[in-house]
């Protein structure tokens, strides 16, 4: 049985959540959703890599990916079908009129989200899902080789390469090859974290002090990165200060390792949950309550803390249904049953 670890429950827990707030409609460049959307996927992902173990059975280990990856992505897309023809109703005042306009979201998710004449996004968020996939099969795939480290570290090299190029607009493609390119050097990071016991040891006072040099550095390196116009420079500061803002939040959620709660747990647990449903139940609240009853338009721009009381709304909301799943429906976790 794997060891529980309980500034990882923390940092799941808070990376999701606080991730809703930044999927919803808000003034452009407002804070401080612009510096957590900086470096919340890396969170995400480090967590990821930080339990990730190194398996020699690759068969097996697909298996699992499935279990705990591809079944969720599936089911959370299928449940978002109804939301999709929902929201597509109230943007353009009319249902689709064709079978091809219905069919469109369902080839975007066998297609991983992609977003072109022929597809549509169906469950945006699931792209993560998805990513995740990859990225575990990637990394089997190169560390059961002579040279796996040094092939981990060039696909980072070159995904960080890639993404810079997309952000020059050299060439663009969905969220899934982003999210890798931009992604995937945190989750090796993660990786070798756990391996070489890296953040093993807690301890309050020294946590709370590299928490604070590392926030003030990446909020420094993320003021630099927002305000440099010239794109080279621009772009060199982009993956120091997400790594300063990760490492902000890795301090952050040490600090908290010493209160033990069942319910951060739990939501540890359910961080499926949250990728799946969070945009599904932000969507019902915008459509379903806030616009027939309290006669908010559908085009509302939300300021940071309406942004953020919502998602706390929905963080408690999607709580029961985690239990719920826990108990009753452990695929909709990524868990067998």
């Amino acid at each position: 049985m794997n060891e529980r670890i309980n500034w990882i429950d923390w940092a799941k827990f808070l990376a999701v959540a606080l991730t809703i707030p930044c999927h919803i409609p808000q003034e452009r460049g407002a804070q401080p959703v612009t510096y957590f959307e900086v470096f919340l996927l890396a969170c995400l992902m480090f967590n990821s890599g930080y339990l990730k173990k190194r398996r020699t059975n690759i068969k097996e280990e697909l298996r699992k990916y499935w279990y705990q990856l591809g079944i969720p992505y599936l089911i959370y897309n299928i449940l978002f079908y109804p939301f999709w023809l929902i929201r597509f109703y109230n943007i353009h005042g009319f249902m689709p009129t064709h079978l091809s306009m219905y069919l469109k979201p369902v080839a975007g998710m066998f297609l991983l989200q992609a977003n072109n004449n022929f597809t549509c996004e169906l469950n945006p968020v699931t792209w993560f899902i998805a990513a995740l996939f990859i990225m575990h099969i990637l990394f089997d795939l190169c560390m059961n080789t002579r040279h796996g480290n040094l092939l981990m570290m060039t696909l980072c090299v070159t995904g960080m390469g890639l993404y810079v190029l997309s952000k020059y607009n050299y060439f663009t493609t969905h969220y899934v090859l982003i999210g890798i390119f931009k992604a995937l050097v945190f989750y090796y990071i993660g990786y070798l974290c756990r391996t070489y016991g890296v953040f093993r040891e807690c301890n309050l006072r020294k946590d709370t002090a590299w928490f604070l040099v590392s926030l003030v550095l990446s909020i420094i390196l993320f003021d630099y990165h927002a305000n440099e116009t010239y794109f080279p420079l621009h772009m060199l500061s982009y993956f120091p200060a997400v790594f300063f803002g990760l490492l902000a939040f890795i301090y952050f959620c040490k600090m908290l390792n010493g209160i033990k709660s069942d319910i951060i747990m739990n939501y540890s647990n359910g961080t499926m949950v949250f990728i799946g449903l969070h945009w599904m139940t932000v969507g019902f609240i915008r459509y379903g309550i806030l616009k027939p009853i309290f006669h908010v338009p559908s085009t509302y721009i939300y300021s940071s803390l309406e942004a953020y009381a919502l998602g706390l709304l929905v963080t408690i909301l999607l709580y029961p249904i985690i239990l719920f799943f826990q108990a009753r429906m452990p695929w909709m976790l990524g868990k067998r049953g």
